[in-house]
């Protein structure tokens, strides 16, 4: 590893709930995290953001301003048997709105395990293992207070 990947993710809210890529691991775990990912060579973040959104959750994006900034770090590990390096993602997060006419699904690529995507109750969010579990916490703080960056966020 190099360098830290930068990450762009999706906050859409509507009506008390957020929407969120929910995965089933092989464990059979259910995860939640926004939608979102890497960013490519060549791609502005707002075009990395409605791209992933795309592949995700197969709705397109209004993209509004910068939300929160968190990074992920992960040192090398085991993951079935299979040696995996370490991996640091810097994210930022977008406050976004669903495009007219768009609802969220499954999109053209998911995530591995993604299995679709879902409204949490933000009041609930802590009910459900949401991804940084900082991030969940975060949505649920009180507006005037949260600050932009969070970190560091356990995996």
């Amino acid at each position: 590893m190099s360098s830290p990947r930068l990450g762009v993710k999706a906050l859409v809210v509507r009506d008390g709930h957020v929407l969120m890529n929910q995965v089933l691991t092989t464990d059979g775990e259910e995860l939640y995290g926004p939608p979102g990912g890497g960013q490519e060579h060549g791609e502005t973040q707002e075009q990395a953001l409605r791209r992933e959104c795309r592949e995700e959750i197969g709705a397109d994006v209004d993209v509004f301003q910068v939300a929160c900034v968190y990074e992920v770090q992960l040192g090398r590990r085991i993951v079935d048997g299979a040696p995996i390096p370490p991996f640091h993602q810097v994210n930022v997060a977008y406050w976004c709105g669903l495009a007219e006419g768009e609802e969220p699904g499954l999109g053209t690529d998911p995530d591995p395990g993604q299995v679709g995507s879902v409204w949490l109750p933000i009041d609930r969010l802590h009910e459900y293992d949401v991804r940084p579990r900082e991030l969940g916490a975060w949505l649920q703080d009180d507006p005037s207070s949260r600050p932009v960056g969070i970190g560091p966020t356990a995996p």
